[in-house]
């Protein structure tokens, strides 16, 4: 159970994990150890009781973004965003990435999205959108949850 978290003005690292019952370990493990500075606007993901929407993959021997995509019929980019990796990073054998779980569908916003084109792209009600996401805030590589 995992979501996305929008840091705020005068967050830290420990505040966070308190607010989320976890520990700094395990949002360091989270985020791919890459949260040792974060700033206003940085986006971690944090435990969540919302639904099962992310779950864990590990690497295997000769795994690519684009198998480990096709295989979980996931988008590479979505992939990308949910781990803070390029396409062009290796992926090592044991490593652990955060993939959408096969329960819902989820969209990562872009720059320019309003909630307008999020609806009609997707064909959901405001109301299920609403219902489905605690927060909207509409930054980009925002993940909403379109179906639980």
């Amino acid at each position: 159970m995992y979501s996305i978290y929008t840091v705020r003005y005068g967050d830290t690292l420990n505040m966070i994990a308190s607010m989320f019952n976890t520990t700094l370990e395990e949002l360091k493990k989270l985020n791919n150890f890459n949260i040792d500075n974060i700033s206003m606007g940085s986006q971690l993901i944090v435990p969540s009781n919302q639904k099962d929407m992310l779950k864990t993959y590990v690497v295997i021997t000769g795994d690519t973004l684009y198998d480990i995509a096709r295989r979980n019929n996931v988008d590479v980019n979505t992939i990308l965003l949910l781990n803070g990796l390029n396409q062009n990073d290796y992926l090592y054998p044991g490593q652990e990435i955060v993939i959408p779980a096969n329960t819902g569908e989820i969209y990562v916003t872009k720059e320019g999205d309003t909630l307008k084109t999020i609806l009609d792209t997707s064909g959901i009600m405001l109301e299920d959108l609403v219902k489905e996401n605690k927060n909207i805030y509409l930054l980009p590589d925002q993940m909403i949850i379109l179906k639980g």
